[in-house]
């Protein structure tokens, strides 16, 4: 049978089943004792133990804290508001709270905000709000007032019966608010006629003066409960007419449970009614049909638990159930779409009869054999909805071989075969099993009792795989089968054969545990196997499924990755978890009828398709448990194409039946994006510091971020995908880690900064980009407008300085110059008749030095520095204490010596020939960018793509090309 409630109303069969959220996921308590979604799209969570706020991905809980006046003051949890302005009133054992979302803080003296407003200063019981603003309040002694936050008018509202204190109050469609009263009189507070419905005397008079609430459909009509009397509800499907009564007793709409804890409407208009220990009681108002949403301990798929304190639906459509003590279920149409089969207890042939499936196999009147992996073989009458099942009796050589079914084939005659693990090969008349075994002293008996694959091909042979023995080929007429053998004799290399199929032209393909073996047309084979990372190899030898699709191509799954055939160059291109597959364990592969693979892993399964504008890219949707499926993992060859357009995928918790014309698409949400942290230095900042604030505003040293994001899409929580940009740093948008959810950036510089954010459902259609925060980093102080006026005097002052030494050195260099020429005359005088005489007296004799360069000083320095940095090039840590340590000076004369030699400070000397180094890896090695960006010392690629750009005048990948 199908999980959960069948809800025929709805048009189209569809199972309801749930998703789950506990105190594993971080509620602070199981027992839920109320629900609401706050302005923001954040759901809120009230327990015995505390608030709990959920965002879609994490639940933050906030408790009473002692000696904290902003705590919440109690957490024990009664109810929970929307009041006015939105904000979220929270209702405890010991008072009302006002939460102020801007400081995630709580208001206490809610008197002093009911006085300001100029309501009465009483305990309140609800709160209603309306989405043009309009608040009303319903206090102690039934007191009803009402409060416009545009203007800030107040309003009373008399009782219709001075002596029946109202109870319940609630808005309809339009935004009018309605009562009730301790009599069950239902009234219009304002136009119309006031008193619109009132229960009989021998309807309402004898359960006294009950707690009623009251609840308001789509088309306007009252439905009305006692929270703690057992009385049903009384619903007015008509103006004019009497109410009817539900209760355990009515007839054709009968509840389950008399004691109605809340009620809650769909988007399809249904009433979910939750009950003490009844679950949910489903009612179709327009076809006047009930049906029942309760507990299965052997499935986590229904509702946690039976006793349901809260039901919500937002504006989303998903309806969230608070439960006694297991936390809270929830439920849409989309979110699981997958009709799942599977063994439940105690319900007769209507039920499937064992979990763990194997194969498929389907017959000419549309049912479906299915082939288990300890059950038997099980018929499935789809039409009847009834399962069949057939077991191996040791007493019985007529019964089933094995109880364990490995493969099913129906050949061209009807007939079913059934391969067994040590059951040998079984032939079903519809009567009894005809069992073929092996013998080992008949050699026309089959190989090996273990049959892994059987097919017939379009020659009429007959084709058996075995788990240890090899093929063998049977001749149905008399029964005898022909051993082909297996390895280097044999017909095939391998013993093991796990899937055989025929491509058009007529050529077989045999999956191994070898690879792939395929006999051509003319008789010879091709052998495919895994050859480490050469490429166009077959990805694993491990052979799980072959098929072809209607465009000829071949399929092959093995258990890393798919293969994609391509025959014109006789190579594969294989498909794994970078491409888009939920796991590279590939257990079954299938083509729909709009040629769209299917494939099963032991993650969930994958629809492939190639995309119409762009051929040889494929695209990649992923479904698992959270769709609905039997588990995430699948069994072996576990899948089958109906003549319906229907997939089947089996595995150890049933099968899933999926039709592919009918997959929804999540539902879109008009919900923006959340900043739910900001951080400084991977510390999370005071939300009063950031929340709510147009722009932030840090210090030059507050320079390392982190944001943390949450899309407030409760469906499938794990599959929003982000995209992220800081404005003024990020050029280009870049993929957020989906499972932390944070951006984090390090060293920004002084400027303005945008975080902006983009959310996607698929990870292919993205919303418009949202901006969540608004950053200012100032510059230090020598880097203000002031520090740069100081720096301008001072530089004029130095230039009229230094101009003025200059004239004065000038000046005493002029003289010198005097000086050293006539003391130059006197000598060259003397040294001319030194040298006469030494021409008169010695012998000539001329010695001159071989030219060398001569380096000087600042060059020798400089070499010296340029060798430095080039030694500790790849160290990140290299600073310019190490350098001056290093070239053994004082970091002052190194910073002297370097600006006065090169123009730079020695962190520019350093940065450039990292610079210039990362520029001749980039025109000489294959390395990326990052790669090259570690290789020359820096510690993230960004600045060294920023500093490159400045430096070039282009980015590092725009240089290489």
């Amino acid at each position: 049978m199908v999980v959960g409630c069948l809800l025929p109303f709805r048009g189209v069969s569809q199972a309801v089943q749930f998703q789950q959220l506990s105190v594993e996921e971080g509620l602070s308590h199981n027992h839920v004792t109320a629900i609401v979604k706050d302005k923001r799209g954040f759901l809120w969570f009230g327990t015995p133990a505390g608030l709990s706020r959920y965002d879609g991905h994490e639940v933050k809980v906030f408790r009473h804290a002692a000696n904290q006046p902003y705590s919440i003051v109690d957490s024990d949890i009664l109810d929970l508001f929307v009041g006015p302005h939105r904000q979220l009133w929270v209702k405890t054992k010991l008072g009302m709270n006002i939460y102020d979302d801007r400081r995630e803080q709580f208001i206490r003296n809610v008197d002093s905000v009911l006085q300001s407003m100029g309501l009465p200063i009483a305990e309140i019981i609800a709160i209603q709000r309306n989405d043009q603003g309009k608040c009303w309040f319903l206090q102690a002694e039934g007191m009803v007032s009402s409060y416009d936050e545009q203007n800030g008018v107040v309003s009373s509202y008399p009782r219709a019966d001075p002596a029946a204190p109202v109870t319940g109050i609630a808005l309809d469609r339009s935004g009018k608010a309605w009562t009730v009263d301790q009599q069950g009189t239902v009234c219009q507070l304002e136009g119309g006629s006031r008193v619109a419905y009132r229960l009989r005397d021998r309807d309402g008079g004898d359960q006294g003066s009950a707690d009623f609430q009251l609840f308001i459909d789509r088309n306007g009509y009252p439905w009305v409960y006692a929270a703690s009397l057992p009385v049903g509800v009384y619903w007015w499907p008509d103006e004019q007419g009497p109410p009817l009564h539900l209760t355990t007793e009515s007839e054709g709409m009968s509840l389950n449970n008399q004691l109605i804890f809340g009620m809650a409407e769909d988007p399809d208009g249904n009433i979910w009614i939750a009950t003490d220990h009844g679950g949910i009681n489903l009612v179709d108002p327009k076809n006047r049909q009930i049906s029942y949403l309760l507990h299965d301990e052997y499935n986590d798929r229904t509702i946690s638990q039976n006793s349901v304190m809260a039901i919500y639906c937002d504006v989303d459509g998903i309806l969230w159930a608070g439960t006694f003590k297991r936390g809270v279920s929830y439920y849409h149409p989309s979110q699981i779409q997958f009709a799942l089969y599977q063994r439940q207890r105690g319900r007769g042939e209507s039920v499937l009869p064992f979990d763990d499936i194997n194969q498929f196999v389907e017959d000419e009147k549309g049912n479906v054999w299915i082939g288990t992996n300890g059950g038997g073989l099980i018929y499935f009458d789809r039409r009847a909805n009834r399962f069949t099942q057939y077991r191996h009796n040791p007493k019985d050589p007529h019964s089933l071989g094995s109880d364990v079914i490995v493969n099913l084939y129906i050949d061209r005659k009807g007939v079913l075969w059934i391969g067994t693990y040590h059951g040998g090969l079984n032939r079903f008349d519809g009567h009894r099993f005809v069992r073929y075994t092996h013998d080992a002293l008949n050699p026309a008996s089959i190989p090996d009792n273990s049959v892994w694959e059987i097919y017939e091909d379009t020659r009429g042979r007959f084709w058996v795989g075995t788990l240890k023995a090899g093929l063998a080929q049977l001749n149905r007429a008399t029964g005898r089968f022909t051993r082909l053998g297996f390895g280097e004799q044999g017909f095939t290399q391998s013993a093991y054969i796990s899937a055989i199929t025929e491509d058009q032209r007529g050529g077989i393909w045999f999956g191994t545990a070898t690879g792939v073996e395929m006999l051509t047309p003319e008789g010879t084979f091709k052998l495919f196997s895994y050859r480490g990372d050469q490429p166009g190899a077959l990805s694993n030898d491990h052979v799980n499924e072959i098929i072809e699709d209607g465009h000829q191509r071949i399929w092959v799954a093995t258990r890393e990755g798919l293969n994609l055939y391509d025959a014109a160059t006789g190579t594969f291109r294989a498909f794994r978890m970078e491409d888009g597959l939920p796991d590279n364990t590939v257990l079954g592969v299938v083509e729909d009828r709009e040629g769209t693979i299917w494939v099963s892993t032991a993650r969930g399964i994958s629809a492939i398709r190639e995309e119409i504008s762009n051929p040889g890219q494929w695209r990649f949707w992923n479904y698992d448990r959270r769709d609905g499926l039997q588990g995430n993992a699948f069994n072996e060859d576990a899948i089958c194409l109906l003549s319906t357009g229907e997939l089947l995928f089996g595995g150890p918790s049933g099968f899933n039946v999926i039709d592919p014309a009918h997959i929804q698409s999540p539902p879109s949400t008009q919900t923006p994006p959340v900043l739910t942290d900001f951080q400084l230095f991977n510390r999370s900042v005071d939300v009063s510091q950031w929340l709510g604030r147009k722009e932030v505003t840090l210090s030059h040293e507050q320079d390392m971020l982190g944001f943390v994001v949450a899309s407030l899409y409760f469906l499938n929580k794990d599959r929003a995908y982000f995209r992220y940009k800081l404005e003024g740093f990020d050029q280009d948008w870049v993929a957020m880690d989906r499972r932390t959810r944070k951006a984090a950036f390090t060293n920004l510089d002084p400027g303005n900064y945008q975080f902006r954010v983009m959310v996607s459902e698929d990870g292919e259609n993205w919303s418009v980009p949202y901006t969540l925060a608004s950053i200012t980093i100032m510059p230090p102080f020598w880097r203000t407008g002031w520090a740069y006026f100081l720096y301008t005097v001072f530089g004029l002052g130095s230039i009229l300085l230094i101009r003025h030494i200059e004239r004065t050195r000038e000046k005493t260099r002029f003289a010198l110059q005097r000086e050293r020429q006539e003391a130059r005359s006197k000598l060259e005088n003397v040294l001319k008749q030194q040298a006469t005489m030494e021409q008169v007296y010695k012998k000539k004799l001329d010695v001159f030095p071989s030219e060398k360069p001569v380096m000087t000083a600042d060059e020798s320095f400089l070499r010296k520095a340029l060798d430095t940095v080039e030694q500790h090039m790849a160290e990140a840590d290299f600073s310019v204490e190490s350098f001056a340590h290093a070239m053994h000076v004082s970091r002052v004369s190194l910073y002297k010596r370097i600006l006065t030699l090169t123009g730079h400070t020695p962190s520019e000397f350093i940065r450039n020939i990292r610079l210039r180094r990362g520029a001749q890896l980039l025109e000489q090695s294959g390395l990326t960018v990052a790669e090259i960006a570690y290789e020359v010392g820096f510690s993230n690629p960004k600045p060294f793509s920023k500093y490159f750009k400045a430096l070039y005048g282009v980015a590092p990948s725009a240089y290489r090309k």
